[in-house]
């Protein structure tokens, strides 16, 4: 049965192959910024072939000047579901949150200005794309005529100290308030769903990236192209992975997490990097690009 399977998943691969060789190019960004409608990332990018699957998809990722995303909630994703890698780091780093909160803010608008991302008409969207992107957790709103509350869902899994990401969260979301004219008030809050469950860690062995995300689990339906991938992610103690691999990710995504790094003073910032990768990911520090990617130093 599941020689079958494979068989035929083998046979959709080459005519899927076959018909992408008739198919037109893509266009090329003059900043090497796309991103992809379909699965919603963005990469940093010489030309415009998706660099996950590459003979496969029937995308190609879209240049930024030419159609940009409609909301911040297009990156998302790198909080979500991408290593937590970033966000583990500034918590560690972290030990006065004064004006960083700002600072975030201020990097995160510029950012979204470089990518070319709509963000002004949507700012309760834009407020929560900014609280998943630096805490790295899923996140939920609760409206009313008067305020609106972001409950951040278990931050403990990646922040050991969630007054400091309150703060922050707190002081970059109240600014961008001003930035989009926004008039309720703000509510930042926890809850905790997992408990003492492990956040899961995933591996495709057919597209090469990792995920970490919710509770862990043998196997994962591919969480970027949930309806279209013929891929299943597994869990990451049943399998072997590469640092190249985990490199080559934070190499082609966008620099958010660099900007953001950028911001805090630290030391030791190579070993603090190799302590969570290590411990998390089993992996060893195999090149310096990693630290420039991510800003580190």
């Amino acid at each position: 049965m599941e020689n079958s399977m494979n068989m035929k998943n083998m046979s959709k691969m080459k005519m899927i192959q076959e018909k992408l060789k008739t198919l037109p190019e893509g266009m090329k960004s003059n900043s090497n910024r796309y991103w992809c409608a379909t699965c919603k990332k963005f990469f940093v990018l010489e030309e415009p072939k998706c660099p996950y699957m590459t003979n496969m998809c029937i995308n190609t990722p879209i240049a930024v000047e030419n159609l940009s995303a409609e909301s911040p909630e297009a990156i998302e994703k790198f909080g979500l579901y991408y290593p937590k890698i970033p966000q583990k780091f500034l918590s560690k780093v972290i030990k006065n949150s004064e004006k960083l909160g700002e600072s975030f803010a201020k990097s995160y608008i510029t950012f979204l200005n470089n990518w070319n991302i709509n963000y002004t008409n949507q700012p309760i969207q834009t407020m929560k794309s900014f609280v998943i992107i630096v805490s790295g957790c899923e996140t939920a709103q609760r409206i009313n005529d008067k305020e609106i509350a972001f409950i951040i869902m278990d931050p403990e899994k990646v922040w050991h100290n969630k007054n400091i990401l309150k703060e922050i969260i707190n002081d970059g979301v109240n600014y961008l308030k001003e930035i989009l004219n926004f008039d309720k008030d703000i509510i930042i809050d926890f809850i905790n769903i997992f408990g003492e469950m492990k956040i899961g860690k995933y591996y495709c062995q057919k597209c090469g990236m990792l995920f970490e995300f919710g509770k862990e689990r043998e196997k994962v339906t591919c969480p970027l192209m949930p309806q279209k991938c013929m891929f299943d992610p597994i869990n990451i103690s049943n399998t072997t992975f590469t640092f190249e691999e985990l490199n080559k990710m934070y190499e082609i995504t966008p620099e958010i997490y660099k900007m953001l790094i950028e911001n805090v003073e630290h030391e030791n910032g190579k070993e603090i990097l190799e302590e969570i990768l290590e411990y998390d990911w089993g992996l060893k520090l195999e090149s310096e690009k990693l630290l420039f990617s991510l800003g580190i130093k």
